[in-house]
Parts: structure tokens; sequence; C-alpha cells
């Protein structure tokens, strides 16, 4: 019935009748700033801290720079940070971004590792070195609440989780998973390289080491993190240890235990969720197929628990983390995709381009474009939870193929974990709280609303970016926008705050949230 219904739509807004992302200049070579930051209880020596700035940093620039920070510092230079930053970067395969690298504490086994933010603590590993993780804690939080806020302060950043990373290898890679997961509301990215999931309370024998493991234990405690994306990367040659018998090398078992839970041969329940049973997506073989779920698992073939190794590994966490474009969909026609679009209003997103079938044939025409919310639902459905997308890949191919509407240019805008703050209007509300709609949700602060900034997100970064890169009819007459439930809710509040900008408008099954678990069609 959906598709019908989409099908209708499309026939009446299109009946018959840059700013270039990610490309940096290669004027001067990147810039490495040195500081230095007090670290209490932590290490009496402070802490050094090298700041990779990208070719051409611009302390101007909007809406500013992502930023990826690195724990063991001190081996940018045997993983090839600033080359493999430069050569990406002046390529235009990754967007500029500016690399933090802290240098490990003196005592690196005492500041790497787990802890509990809400009790407070660390949860200290016991292993064959002696306790590991015991300032866990207070290093977790020193990263997020002293040396993210001075970053912020003083370079041309962009100060939100999205556009934040961590990353760490071997215990540095336990670390940058810990801060990630404790603090999701400073770092939207973790990338782990050969973490030491192995850590654990408990290593009296194997079993033991497999029931208390520390980071499994934390996730399983944990729920979906929204927005968050984890890299892990492992090479199949790091070590022969196999502590289960399964005949899977301890590194990558643990990793596999950690994203789609732990399960005894012969269960099917796992005895310890995981990531996938949280909520999130997940990628097993990114080495094979990059996707765009939430976590992805490469391999490194003959990968050895060592620099060189992470610094084959880390060309491919950049590429995933910071690529100009994403992952390519499997859909109907040409679809170009643009990853983590930035903004200076909202969150980053994906963002699909669908081109009609002429397109690439006939290079003077240009084309109508119709703007689509909740773009990962649209053309491909290995992204749809339900499995079920809008085909407007394919129900635009049919219909302009029997002369039904006009070839346009769609263009499929990710919603973010902030969906309903995004999509639902601001000016409208009066009141000091809205209603979710959604029944057991209290109402959301009115104050936390972020249509209108959604809406200058469209207007003033997205359309000139599509106006630039594509052949479009850039007037009011030819812009559409168009979605379901909220997403046709916002499209209503665009044309109505836009007038100017978009001709039309279409809303599928659209409603008003009222009151608690009451909707309005």
């Amino acid at each position: 019935m959906i598709r019908q219904r989409i099908i209708a739509l499309l026939m009446c807004v299109l009946l018959p009748s840059t700013v270039v992302a990610g490309t940096a200049a290669p004027c001067c070579d990147a810039r490495v700033e040195t500081l230095h930051f007090d670290a209490p209880g932590i290490d009496a020596d402070g802490l050094r801290v090298r700041v990779f700035l990208p070719p051409g940093y611009d302390p101007g620039r909007q809406p500013g720079y992502p930023v990826l920070y690195l724990d063991d510092g001190q081996d940018a230079e045997a993983v090839a940070l600033q080359p493999w930053l430069d050569a990406l970067t002046i390529s235009g395969e990754i967007r500029p971004l500016i690399a933090v690298a802290i240098d490990m504490p003196h005592d690196r086994l005492g500041a790497y590792g787990f802890s509990d933010r809400a009790a407070g603590r660390s949860v200290v590993a016991d292993t064959r070195a002696g306790p590991v993780g015991a300032n866990a804690h207070a290093y977790a939080q020193w990263l997020a609440q002293v040396l993210v806020p001075a970053i912020d302060a003083r370079y041309r950043t962009q100060p939100r989780p999205d556009a934040r990373a961590i990353l760490g290898w071997s215990l540095g890679g336990a670390q940058a998973l810990n801060s990630g997961w404790q603090y999701p509301e400073v770092f939207g990215r973790i990338g782990a390289f050969s973490p030491s999931l192995w850590l654990a309370t408990d290593r009296r024998d194997a079993d033991a080491v497999q029931r208390t493991r520390i980071a499994q234990g934390m996730i399983a405690r944990g729920a979906w993190r929204a927005g968050l994306h984890v890299f892990f990367a492992v090479g199949d040659a790091e070590e022969t240890d196999d502590r289960d018998g399964d005949g899977v090398i301890d590194v990558l078992d643990d990793a596999r235990d950690l994203i789609e839970g732990w399960r005894v041969a012969g269960e099917a329940v796992p005895r310890v969720n995981g990531l996938h049973q949280l909520g999130h997506t997940i990628d097993l073989d990114h080495a094979a197929a990059p996707s765009r779920a939430d976590v992805a698992l490469y391999v490194l073939p003959d990968g050895v628990h060592r620099q060189p190794s992470w610094s084959r590994m880390l060309p491919v966490f950049l590429r995933w983390a910071y690529a100009v474009h994403a992952p390519p969909l499997h859909a109907t026609g040409r679809v170009e995709s643009w990853h983590a679009v930035p903004s200076r209003f909202v969150a980053a997103r994906d963002v699909d381009v669908w081109l009609p079938p002429s397109y690439g044939r006939d290079p003077q025409k240009r084309y109508p474009v119709l703007y689509m919310h909740d773009g990962q639902n649209l053309f491909d459905p290995a992204l749809v939870l339900n499995g079920t997308d809008w085909d407007i890949d394919g129900a635009m191919t049919r219909l302009i193929a029997a002369g039904t509407v006009r070839e346009a240019i769609v263009v499929g805008v990710w919603n973010a974990p902030q969906r309903f703050l995004e999509y639902m209007p601001q000016a409208a509300v009066r009141a000091s709280t809205i209603a979710s709609g959604i029944d057991g949700v209290p109402p959301f602060d009115a104050a936390q609303l972020q249509s209108d900034d959604y809406l200058r997100f469209l207007v003033e970064e997205l359309k000139p970016f599509i106006d630039a890169e594509y052949r479009t009819r850039p007037g009011r007459d030819d812009t559409f926008v168009m979605g379901s439930s909220m997403g046709g809710l916002i499209s209503l509040y665009a044309i109505a705050r836009h007038p100017d900008v978009f001709g039309g408008a279409a809303a599928l099954s659209t409603h008003w949230p009222a009151c608690g678990g009451c909707t309005i069609d």
C-alpha cells in the first residue's frame, strides 16, 4: 500500500509540464603543533599532545573540521599518521580533519582500560603483568572533560559527537572503546585496532576469562547508543591463542563476540549480548564489502600485533570514518552517495542522489529536484529495518519510461538520531514541552527542537551543494520536498517556512503528535 501511495504522490509532484565536499587544496604541508597538558591523577609530568592540522588549514572554515583523537600518540610516525592523512585528503578521498595524538602516560597499564562512568570508578583487569586500568576512569574523564574542550576552544572544530572520533590500538584500542562508550555525547565514532578485549576480572582459567571479559560485560549491560559507529580491525596472524578451542584466534573471537554476542558452541541464543543484540547494525566482513552498518569488522590479511600492521589498517579506518563518498547502494539506475555531509546547523548525515536515465546522455539538460527525508528508506532494502524500501528508484524509472512524470533528480537525506527534534515544526509549538506521540515516551523540551536548523541545512547548505554538483533547475517551481509520517510534517513545514525555495510538497501518512500516545492524522 505504501508504495502505491508513493507513486501517486510522485505523479502529483513531478507531473510533466558548492561547496564541493571533502577536497582540500594541496597549498601547503600539514602543520603540527605540540601542546602540553596537566593530567593530575594520570601522569605527574603531564601529557604531550600533538595536533596535526590538515593541508590548507583555515581557522575561519565553516562548518569547521572533524577531529580524530588518538591514544598512543607517540606512535604517530610509526603508523604513518601524517602521510596517510595528507595523501587521502589531497586526493579528495576523505574530508579534511584535525588529528590529536596523545602520548601514552608513563603508567600506560594504569591509564588505559575500562571504567564505569555511572559508578564513577575504574573496572580493573587482572593480568599476568598486574592490574590494568586502575586509572581508566580518570583518564577517560580527562579526555572528555579537559582535552576535548581545550581543543574545541583552540582550533576550528565541529564541536559535536558526530564529528569526533577516538582511535587506539592494542591496550589503547580498549581505551578508545571505553571512552567512546562511556561518553557518547562526546565521541560518535570509535576505532579499535587489535583491541585488548581479552581483559577480564577473573583469569583463573580459560572459562573464567570467557565469562568475565570486561568489554563484553560493559556492552551487554548497556543500551543502544544513538549515532554510535564503531570500527574494529584485527590481523589474522596476531597470535595463535584460542582459549575456547573453536579454531579462531582470540583477538578475532573477542571482537566477534563483542559485535554479535558471545555464544557457546551449539547454543543459538547468546549468553552475553553484543552490539547487534542492542540494536546496532553490523558488518562482519568490511574487507569484502564495505557497508553503512553501525559497526564494522575489518580483518587484515597477514596482520600482526605491531605498528606496521596498524599503519595498514589506518587508511581503511580513515576512509570508513571520513570518506567523501559513502559505500554504494543496490538500486535501480545511478545513485551517487555522499558520506556524512557536514553542516553548521545539524549533525552530519549521508545523502544519496538518484539521477534520472538521461542524465549521463545529455550534458546540456537540466532537471528538477525532489528532496526526500528519511533517505535510508528510499532506495536499498538492506538499509531499512523491516527490509522493505520505498523503491523510489524503481518507481521513478517506471514512471519516467511511461511518460507519466518528468525526469527529476531525487535527493535522499538520511535522518539523524534527533529525528523527532529535527522533523517537528518548532514555530507551531507554543508550550514549553511537546508530546512525543509515542506511548510511554515522555514529552520533549520544546527548546530542543531543531527543525528550523534542519531546514537551514537543506536550504543554505545542501541545496547549494546539489545545485553546484549537478545539473539542476534551481528555481522554486522545480524544487520539491517529500516525506512520510514526521517526514511529511517537516515537508509541509519546509514549504511554509521557505515558499521561495520549495514550489511543492508531498506528505504521506503525516500526523501531528497531540498528547501522550495520541496523534492527529
